[in-house]
């Protein structure tokens, strides 16, 4: 015989046993709804703010409207905020008056944690998301991802050594990595490096050296690296997996010499590094790498000394110690460089180094693009892509053009440096700087 379903017959609690059945049926339903709302809030994403543009001097993070953090300061982190997983519009705004300054679209995921770092310069402000869900290491090893965020920096390799050891045989850690792009989380041993950044595949072009970072055991952190104001060297900040910020800047400038007088022999070094030696003007000397702050360069024309004035070297900087003016009486100037790349795309950089005692402009496919610059000064433009661009330099006080190139070529996302230099009569010199 089949079963038959019948309902059970519903329990009558008599009035005077109500009351206390009830209370503490009510008081477990709230409790059961408190830990179900609280194990739910739990298991929402967690994402803090890195801002890694010292030109933002205050940042927030903006989620669908919501502020979750914020002001956040040049280099700082802030606090993890809470937020619902699934899709999401990231946005980064200046804290001084609320404009959006970068938008990224995200998926987040319930109970992650995540790093938005804000990174970049002017109107080409970037952002990168950081998942901080990665399995830690063994006891005695260490992960470690560079993110490459220095778009002006190019690709670059990373080693991580003993203290003394030599680049030329050294194993790079990370190679290659382009900016906005990581190398993925790494193993090492955990212990103390010494971490030296060079351009992709150039060991003798080195960004930033640091003589002890320590891969802590058992432990995951990315290496962010960061532009600078010259555009070529490069600062590192050290972000644990849901730990602590650590910066860890550059402590070096590039200088560099050039001599735009007619004649005489120019020796000149700064902290025991040689700028030029014993090198006839007009005379174009490589950048040097040199220890940031002040600074006393030994410059001397013909066997006399110029009594130079310089500024305390910002790290991570780029300077042109321009000497301009006669042998018997030459003037130094110092420069701040700006190697940057250009940020539209197909475009190059074209700067005017202007070594002469009069005003110049410079005019690119008969086009002017920068005008009248002193003595001294420089200028500034970004140009077209071509492989054979007519460029010339003009001035008030002259009918003619001071200097004219007919087939310059000019590479996408280059960077050039036309000095005018006074070899008994006006000449221009072009130097690819990048």
């Amino acid at each position: 015989m089949s079963a038959v379903w019948r309902p059970l017959p519903i329990m009558h609690i008599p009035n005077r046993y109500t009351a206390r059945w009830l209370k503490p049926l009510g008081l477990l339903a709230v409790t059961l709804l408190v830990a179900a709302c609280g194990a739910d809030k739990d298991k929402r994403a967690q994402i803090r703010l890195l801002n890694a543009s010292p030109e933002l001097a205050s940042a927030e993070l903006v989620i669908d409207k919501d502020k979750l953090a914020g002001p956040v300061s040049a280099l700082t982190l802030s606090a993890y905020a809470r937020r619902g997983d699934g899709t999401a519009s990231l946005q980064v705004r200046n804290s001084s008056g609320g404009a959006t300054v970068a938008t990224s679209p995200a998926t987040l995921k319930a109970d992650a944690h995540y790093t938005l770092i804000a990174y970049g310069a002017g109107g080409a402000m970037r952002t990168s998301l950081v998942e901080e869900e990665q399995a830690e290491p063994a006891s005695g090893q260490s992960k470690l991802m560079v993110l490459n965020l220095a778009p002006d920096a190019g690709p670059v390799d990373v080693f991580l050594t003993d203290a003394n050891a030599a680049l030329a045989s050294a194993q790079p850690f990370a190679s290659n990595v382009a900016p906005g792009q990581g190398s993925g989380f790494l193993a090492r041993d955990s212990g103390s490096y010494r971490l030296r950044v060079t351009g992709a595949g150039k060991r003798d072009d080195v960004r930033l050296d640091l003589a002890a970072v320590t891969l802590d055991s058992a432990k995951v952190s990315t290496l962010v690296l960061r532009g600078s104001a010259g555009g070529v060297l490069v600062h590192a900040l050290k972000l644990p997996q849901r730990g602590e910020l650590s910066r860890m800047d550059n402590g070096s400038a590039r200088v560099r010499v050039v001599a735009a007088i007619s004649a005489g022999r120019i020796d000149a070094s700064i902290a025991a590094q040689s700028l030029l030696e014993n090198s006839r003007s007009p005379a174009i000397g490589p950048y040097r790498t040199v220890p940031a702050g002040t600074q006393v360069p030994s410059i001397t024309v013909d066997g006399i000394a110029v009594a130079p004035t310089l500024p305390s070297l910002v790290a991570g900087g780029d300077y042109t110690l321009l000497l301009r003016g006669t042998a018997a009486a030459p003037v130094m100037q110092a420069l701040v460089d700006d190697n940057r790349l250009p940020t539209v795309s197909g475009q190059a950089r074209l700067n005017l180094v202007n070594g002469l005692d009069l005003p110049a402009s410079l005019n690119f496919n008969y086009s002017p693009v920068t005008q009248a610059i002193g003595p001294g000064g420089t200028g500034s433009a970004n140009v077209a892509a071509t492989n054979a661009a007519l460029v010339s330099v003009t001035s008030s006080q002259f009918s003619d053009p001071l200097y004219t190139q007919r087939d310059l070529a000019v590479s996408a996302e280059g960077v050039y440096s036309l000095f005018l230099v006074n070899a008994d009569s006006p000449q221009g010199i072009v130097r690819r700087e990048r």
